[in-house]
């Protein structure tokens, strides 16, 4: 199966997909608890986090954008905040509401600094989402996406780094090689949070 790059007029259908598939996903059930809303706001959610990942990083689909994957480079893991500002974000609290703007944003805070502590400034990528399409499952959509991804890694010898926030996506990833290093929970709301590497081809082989 082949995988492009996104490209920037294709960003409408890439968040359709994204947020179709992520719908129902803990996170996002927590920043948009209302369901109208979340259908409402979730596409507009995506297209920003997709345009910030083609600024910062790559973001690959299929032909038919059945599928998206979108990673962060070794030395840019990390959004700023005024780099999500000038990618979209700044009517967040509007789409979002006040009371769960302010909700997500201690628990971003709360999962890039689990990050930055677990891989302690240790060059990697970051495997920020990977999604398919909710009709296009089980055909080997996500395993096209994912090469390219895994391939680039092992050959500059660079682990990948990943979390969810939903069990049921661990033995997913432990197929590709990813083990988990961490489980923890954002305190205050008790979202749990399963942070995965993938260590680089040569180290596995070890």
């Amino acid at each position: 199966m082949d995988t492009i790059n996104l490209a920037s007029h294709q960003l409408k259908k890439a968040s359709t997909v994204l947020a179709a598939s992520f719908f129902e996903y803990p996170m996002f059930r927590f920043y948009f608890p209302d369901p109208k809303r979340r259908t409402r706001h979730l596409p507009w959610y995506f297209r920003n986090i997709l345009r910030t990942a083609l600024r910062y990083g790559k973001v690959y689909t299929t032909p038919e954008i059945a599928g998206v994957i979108f990673v962060l480079p070794p030395g840019h893991t990390k959004i700023s905040i005024w780099e999500y500002i000038q990618n979209g974000f700044l009517l967040n609290p509007f789409k979002l509401g006040f009371r769960n703007y302010v909700r997500s944003m201690e628990c971003e805070n709360f999962v890039a600094n689990t990050h930055e502590k677990l891989m302690q400034n240790r060059p990697h990528y970051y495997l920020w989402g990977l999604a398919v399409d909710p009709a296009q499952k089980a055909k080997g959509i996500g395993t096209a996406l994912m090469r390219p991804v895994l391939e680039k890694a092992d050959a500059e010898n660079l682990p990948v780094y990943l979390e969810t926030h939903d069990e049921k996506n661990v033995p997913y990833y432990q197929k590709f090689g990813f083990e988990m290093i961490h489980k923890t929970s954002i305190p205050k709301y008790k979202l749990p949070i399963w942070c995965m590497v993938r260590e680089p081809f040569e180290l596995r082989e070890v």
